[in-house]
């Protein structure tokens, strides 16, 4: 099960040997405590996340940051802002899995969007006790006109018997109807 949103560093062109060195560098000027293979964590004032290197096919293929899911999205944005910063000084690109994209400022929003997705159904399913507040936060639900309709009916329904019980009661309440002149009925 998934416990953390994952960014990437890596070259811009794919194929190229990522510079581990540069990032190892620039992430330590940032907070980082990185060994020369990038293995470690970066800390910033909200937290810290793990950085390690991230393999495919045995070959070094960049950086692999993990954030861990918690109820609130500061971490999440303070990694971001270093890890842009980053890829921007060590002219590298910065992925993120997730959404299939790059990973920018320009698309927080989006990014926060999938991040407490993701993080509520670790902790509802999976099992992961640090995002478990969010698994009980539920999304006010947005009310759809047809709930709306609904209670409209009900309550001009209610209206409608209370009238009809008023009038039923005021009317046997007054008595049998005077006869009129000419009436003919039977007694």
């Amino acid at each position: 099960m998934l416990r953390s949103y994952d960014f990437v560093l890596q070259a811009v062109t794919p194929g190229d040997a990522p510079p581990v060195d540069a990032f190892v560098v620039a992430l330590s000027g940032r907070g980082a405590e990185l060994d020369a293979q990038g293995r470690g964590v970066l800390k910033v004032p909200q937290g810290q996340v793990d950085v390690a290197p991230l393999l495919e096919n045995g070959a070094l293929a960049g950086l692999d940051v993990r954030v861990p899911f918690h109820e609130k999205t500061e971490l999440l944005e303070a990694v971001l802002k270093v890890l842009v910063d980053v890829a921007e000084v060590s002219q590298a690109r910065l992925l993120d899995p997730q959404r299939g994209e790059s990973a920018s400022l320009g698309n927080f929003s989006s990014i926060v969007d999938e991040y407490l997705r993701m993080a509520r159904y670790a902790g509802e399913y999976g099992g992961v006790s640090e995002a478990l507040g969010l698994s009980t936060m539920a999304i006010a639900p947005e009310e759809d006109s047809a709930s709306s309709v609904r209670w409209l009916l009900l309550l001009a329904a209610f209206v409608i018997a209370l009238y009809a019980g008023w009038r039923t009661v005021v009317t046997l309440r007054s008595g049998p109807p005077a006869e009129a002149p000419g009436d003919v009925r039977q007694k």
